[in-house]
């Protein structure tokens, strides 16, 4: 074999570790984009399937709201229909109350002089379902009567004293729901919404088209509840998301060059520049063939001059160059491994933010569903109060008990709010602490008297050690009397009745140790590391003294801190008590009571 088709050999050769090595990656990495690409496209699509829930919540919360109306209780139809006027008016929306039957009692569409027609047939198994389903119903696209126009409808399950059972189904024009879809423009994709059935309700594209079937593939795959990405062979992809709220789908489509033209592009630029780096290579081995060639005649005349004995007159074999070529493919491979690593650390960072924010949401979701029921608690005993007020030749006696009712729920709803807003307030860094000297047995005398009542109810034995000293710290009393309080609350919450207490305050170096212990219910091990965070709390048991939203403990956590100490919490599991330390940082008594 001739020396230049050997060195073009050795070449090609050597070029093979490197086209192996970038074709891997690379195929990798077109992969990748192209998986980034629709993951930027399913996420986009579920943030507006979020959105459009969100529409569906206020609109659940409103007739929610408006199913407590006093006047609907009170089976005051008319007042109630008016009331449901005035509700829809300027809504482009509609209110019709169905009693079990599905006869319409009240219906805004019409006026309140027209006779309203007999539905019990039309509508009469459907309400029934409802009923018996007993939960909110949205519908898919449908057909104002009359208009013509297109709406979508939220039937809603009442069911009052005496067996009183109703149905109300409120409606509103779909193009409203375009309020919860992005704004078109220029290179950004296109949003549909579609019913259950694949019928399109609502796009931020003009024409809308609302009405019209979807196309075969996105059709195909809302029957199959496929939500990959779909080829609909117009010259687009499109990926669905599905809303758990009303079994509808968002489409959010793009064009097939957007998704697939930088692959593309990558490919074609790589497979071009591997083309000359292979063109190079091989012109470089026709080139350097002749030098080769010299070389080796070189070094066979030096190998004679050294056989005769002479001085060793080699010029350099060109080795080298091959062995920097090796050194480049393994610096070319180690940064193509550590960009790899790099990518697989920034995906489990990525998973791990996802983690935290779904298990926020969720703790966000289950907040709102407490203070809902927290804040409604109350109105019951309210309305029953205020019912029984407006009651003739009412006696002294139930007068005030209904007074008493009224007063106890206020300041039960005032509690929550005052929560809520310390909250705010402190997450704000709107809290200004009016710190002086102050001495524990003062905060712990003023945090027992606040906290008598529950302790009182509970019938506990409520033991307080301070030791004889007086121990002072600086600090704001409100404050600090608020934190101790939120603790003893907290106690007996979780404690069963004729429990015993513990109030113990101790000097441990520049420290002061203030601990509530209690052998109540424990703590769950799971809950134990969350338990100062915001809307975390034990599960609700039937003996709880008082409800709460989760915000005390994280108050607590947030005031100590400002006051540079910390809290800790202890519970060696369920049923066996628990202990809350707070560590304060001590001061020294003022110098009037030094002289004193």
């Amino acid at each position: 074999m001739k020396v230049r088709s050997l060195l073009a050999l050795t070449i090609t050769v050597t070029l093979v570790p490197v086209v192996v090595f970038f074709a891997a990656p690379l195929s990798r990495l077109v992969e990748a984009e192209r998986d980034a690409g629709v993951r930027t496209m399913q996420e986009a699509a579920r943030a507006t399937s979020l959105a459009v829930d969100a529409q569906w919540y206020e609109i659940i919360g409103l007739v929610r709201a408006t199913s407590n109306s006093s006047k609907l209780e009170g089976n005051q139809m008319v007042a109630f229909g008016n009331k449901a006027r005035s509700l829809v008016q300027g809504r482009s929306a509609y209110l019709i109350l169905y009693n079990e039957d599905g006869q319409q009692l009240i219906n805004t569409s019409v006026s309140t002089d027209a006779a309203l027609p007999d539905t019990r047939i039309a509508s009469g198994e459907r309400i029934a379902a409802v009923l018996a389903g007993d939960k909110p119903v949205i519908s898919n696209l449908l057909r104002a009567p009359g208009s013509g126009r297109h709406v979508v409808a939220m039937e809603f399950p009442v069911h009052l004293p005496e067996n009183r059972n109703y149905v109300m189904s409120y409606g509103f024009d779909a193009a409203l729901l375009a309020q919860a879809l992005p704004p078109p423009a220029e290179g950004r994709g296109v949003f549909r919404i579609y019913d259950r059935d694949g019928r399109l309700i609502q796009s931020n594209r003009l024409p809308t088209g609302a009405g019209s079937i979807a196309p075969a593939p996105i059709a195909a795959a809302i029957k199959s509840l496929e939500s990959g990405l779909i080829h609909t062979g117009d010259g687009t992809y499109t990926v669905l998301a599905r809303s758990p709220l009303t079994g509808w789908w968002i489409a959010m489509s793009e064009t097939t060059e957007k998704v697939d033209g930088t692959t593309e592009r990558t490919v074609l630029l790589s497979s071009l520049g591997l083309a000359l780096a292979l063109a190079l290579a091989v012109a470089t081995a026709w080139a350097l063939s002749d030098r080769v060639a010299k070389a080796i005649a070189q070094t066979s005349a030096a190998a004679r001059a050294m056989g005769a004995g002479g001085d060793d007159p080699r010029a350099p074999s060109g080795i080298d160059e091959l062995d920097h070529l090796a050194e480049s493919v393994y610096q070319a491979n180690r940064l193509l491994t550590e960009a790899a690593i790099e990518r697989e650390r920034l995906l489990v960072q990525a998973q791990q933010a996802r983690e935290v924010a779904d298990a926020q949401n969720r703790a966000k979701d289950e907040f709102l569903a407490m203070l809902g029921h927290e804040l409604r608690n109350p109105m019951a005993p309210i309305s029953m109060a205020a019912h029984m007020l407006s009651m003739p030749g009412l006696d002294q006696a139930k007068l005030r008990h209904a007074s008493q009712v009224i007063g106890r729920q206020v300041e039960h709803m005032n509690r929550l709010v005052n929560d809520l807003l310390d909250v705010s307030r402190v997450t704000r860094g709107l809290i200004s602490l009016e710190r002086k000297p102050l001495q524990i047995q003062s905060i712990i005398a003023s945090a027992l008297e606040q906290a008598s009542s529950i302790v009182e109810a509970g019938k506990h034995e409520l033991v307080v050690e301070t030791g004889n000293a007086p121990l002072w710290l600086s600090g704001d009393a409100i404050r600090l009397v608020q934190v101790l309080t939120n603790l003893l609350v907290n106690a007996v919450k979780y404690s069963p009745p004729n429990t015993r207490i513990v109030v113990r305050a101790a000097e441990e170096g520049s420290t002061l140790v203030l601990s509530v212990i209690d052998n109540g219910s424990g703590i769950e091990p799971d809950l134990l590391p969350r338990i100062f965070d915001l809307f975390s709390q034990g599960a609700r048991r039937p003996d709880r003294a008082a409800g709460g939203l989760g915000l005390g403990l994280a108050l607590v956590r947030k005031i100590v801190e400002l006051h540079g100490g910390t809290v800790t919490a202890y519970s060696e599991g369920v049923g066996k008590g628990s202990c809350f330390t707070i560590r304060l940082p001590m001061c020294e008594a003022p110098v009037e009571t030094e002289t004193a």
